[in-house]
């Protein structure tokens, strides 16, 4: 998933990690800071979020996920074209492609699908985060760097760049400090759930 986080067929994964980011600024925007207060609460989500979807996929809640997913982000994506007069196709079409599939799972009970598009969801939330903890700070260092790492062009979460210079502190450590703090438990978790 890494390798086609930089590729069209991401998109409707971009989709669920840029809506994330839009309901946290929207909620928390006015806060100061430099950022830095929001880029954390951002963080904290993102990381949650991934945890809470992974508790849930061990229950017979989770084959429910992509259809709530995909249910809250269309309505999302109409009331968002009433407001804006304006629909979106390229979001629309990648919403439509996930939600049809969705529901020819469920129509099918089609159970292990529905598991795997789950998966696909949460990890590809935890793929955003590392993109943007990691790849991005080390694509800035170096204009080839940001050649070689494609993926950093579809950054949905801005978290790392409010953190530059903090304490002193380069942008690529804090990004490798934030990144163990999100990987542990969510390694954890997907180690644990194979194990049962």
């Amino acid at each position: 998933m890494l390798f086609l986080w930089g590729t069209l067929i991401a998109e409707p994964f971009h989709i669920f990690a840029r809506n994330i980011a839009k309901a946290v600024n929207y909620a928390f925007g006015s806060l100061g800071g430099n950022g830095i207060i929001k880029s954390l609460i951002l963080y904290v989500v993102v990381v949650s979020a991934i945890i809470l979807m992974q508790m849930i996929t061990r229950t017979k809640l989770g084959i429910y996920i992509p259809c709530a997913i995909s249910v809250v982000f269309i309505a999302l994506l109409i009331v968002r074209s009433f407001v804006k007069s304006s629909v979106n196709a390229g979001e629309s079409i990648c919403l439509a492609i996930l939600a049809v599939a969705a529901a020819v799972f469920y129509l099918f009970k089609f159970e292990t699908g529905l598991k795997w598009l789950t998966d696909v969801y949460t990890y590809s939330l935890a793929i955003a985060l590392i993109n943007s903890l990691l790849f991005v700070p080390l694509a800035r260092l170096n204009g080839v760097l940001s050649k070689i790492f494609y993926i950093t062009g579809y950054n949905d979460l801005d978290i790392t760049g409010s953190f530059a210079g903090l304490a002193r502190i380069p942008e690529l450590v804090w990004g490798f400090f934030l990144t163990a703090f999100a990987v542990l438990p969510i390694i954890y978790l997907a180690t644990s759930s194979r194990r049962k």
